[in-house]
């Protein structure tokens, strides 16, 4: 389509070029006419002159080129024909003025006509017309056309299909290492989770590379971080499940009333303790490095430190314990933590605590900051770890001696700490105990504001 609109247009413009050339021979011819008519010579002398005119146009004298017989000329002076070319008729080429597309004989003729009023120096003279008509055969025209177009078209005809295999050939051979990738990738079993190292590797795809091989590792982390919870549910829930069925068991082959309520608080025990290590392994999965991160929300630690110590008071009354909160509340302690964070954190730190001190004691819970974290340290005085043990306490299932539990809760609050990029230190305390030091960094919010007024240094959260 693009090759016939354009043969189309260049034939036009050619067509034009060629009646332009006829305007301007015309014109030539009408200067030359009416010079040799103002001329006023003698007949003889002008005729003479005549002659050797149309001698010009005759072809056998001009030793010209052979597409001159296909150009005709005529010079009329009112109704006589005064010169005229070889290849012209005695009669006129056209009877129209201007442009106009004749049929003469076995021929088709294109031609353009002009004329001028000649006034003669003698006033009793009439003045002449003179009248010019420059021919051109249509059929030179159309092979002068066709032969001009033809070469100008035929580079690109021939060019074209040689280009275009030329680009197949390049768009092929350039996306040959995006073919090598595809077919890599589709060969793999979906347990072939390696990252991809194709090479050599265009610049080009090397971005399309990085972003697959850390699609594949957030793949193969999210199926490892599945697998391990797996492997973790059955190592922690299949000793507490047996012991249930057992004490289901009993309850169910017992005669005697005493024993099948023993059986039963028994059995309600173990679903609590269950239904705990459950809970634990969810939030351990949850919290994996890896996972995703949840959104940050603004937090007042003093605030929710109260209203958190508030709610788990109930498991330090059961063994008649004390819990204190010691916060310096002069200090700004505006920050941002995940969602849920500080009550796991707090959760865990202090039922800790009341299950491994002795009843009747106090647990101390601290906050202080430097100019960059904040720390929390959470006391018990019981019996204290060992330096051994202290760490390991935050292994995961890492029990101290026969303490009972899924030894998961330091571990959860270590998973927390390295997803806010702080840290946990083990240390003893004072005159017996275990003392849990937690620090991690400030991220200031645009809400922060000047420190408020002091009040109390230190508040005992319930007795």
């Amino acid at each position: 389509m693009i090759g016939i609109i354009g043969f189309i247009e260049a034939s036009h413009e050619i067509e034009e070029l060629f009646d332009a050339r006829l305007a301007q021979q015309a014109r030539i011819l009408q200067s030359l006419s009416l010079g040799l008519e103002r001329m006023e010579l003698e007949d003889e002398k002008r005729l003479a002159l005549q002659n050797t005119f149309e001698q010009a146009l005759v072809v056998e004298a001009s030793g010209g080129h052979k597409y001159e017989s296909k150009i005709a000329y005529q010079v009329w002076e009112d109704n006589t024909l005064i010169f005229r070319s070889q290849s012209a008729p005695q009669e006129p080429l056209s009877d129209r003025m201007g442009y106009a597309s004749q049929t003469l004989g076995d021929y088709d003729w294109r031609t353009f006509s002009l004329s001028s009023i000649y006034s003669h120096s003698v006033p009793e003279l009439r003045s002449n017309t003179i009248r010019i008509i420059v021919a051109e055969r249509e059929d030179v025209r159309g092979e002068m056309v066709d032969k001009i177009v033809t070469q100008t078209l035929l580079p690109d005809l021939i060019g074209l299909p040689i280009l275009s295999l030329l680009l197949w050939w390049a768009v092929g051979w350039g996306l040959k290492p995006l073919q090598q990738l595809a077919n890599l990738i589709s060969k793999r079993a979906p347990t072939h989770l390696e990252a991809i190292n194709l090479e050599p590797l265009p610049t080009e795809l090397a971005p399309v590379q990085k972003a697959l091989n850390r699609l594949l590792f957030e793949i193969e982390t999210m199926i490892a971080r599945e697998q391990r919870l797996i492997a973790d549910a059955a190592h922690e829930l299949r000793t507490p499940l047996a012991v249930l069925k057992i004490h289901a068991q009993n309850a169910q082959q017992t005669l005697d009333q005493n024993d099948r309520e023993v059986a039963l608080e028994q059995l309600t025990l173990g679903v609590d303790r269950s239904t705990r290590i459950v809970s634990q392994l969810l939030t351990l999965a949850r919290l994996d490095p890896q996972g995703q991160d949840n959104t940050l929300q603004d937090i007042n630690l003093a605030q929710e430190s109260r209203s958190l110590l508030a709610q788990l008071m109930p498991l330090a009354w059961e063994k008649e314990m004390e819990v204190s909160l010691d916060i310096d509340e002069a200090l700004d302690w505006r920050t941002q933590m995940e969602t849920g964070c500080l009550e796991i954190i707090l959760q865990n730190l202090i039922s800790n605590a009341v299950k491994f001190a002795p009843a009747g004691t106090e647990i101390e819970v601290k906050w202080s900051q430097n100019e960059h974290e904040f720390v929390l340290q959470v006391r018990d005085h019981g019996c204290g770890v060992s330096d051994k043990d202290k760490q390991r306490l935050t292994e995961r299932f890492f029990r101290e001696g026969k303490a009972s539990g899924a030894g998961l809760g330091l571990a959860i609050v270590k998973r927390i700490l390295e997803r806010h990029e702080g840290s946990i230190t083990p240390r003893d305390t004072p005159n017996g105990g275990l003392t849990i030091q937690l620090s991690f960094p400030k991220i200031y919010t645009p809400e922060s504001s000047s420190p408020k007024a002091p009040e109390d240094d230190q508040t005992k959260v319930g007795s």
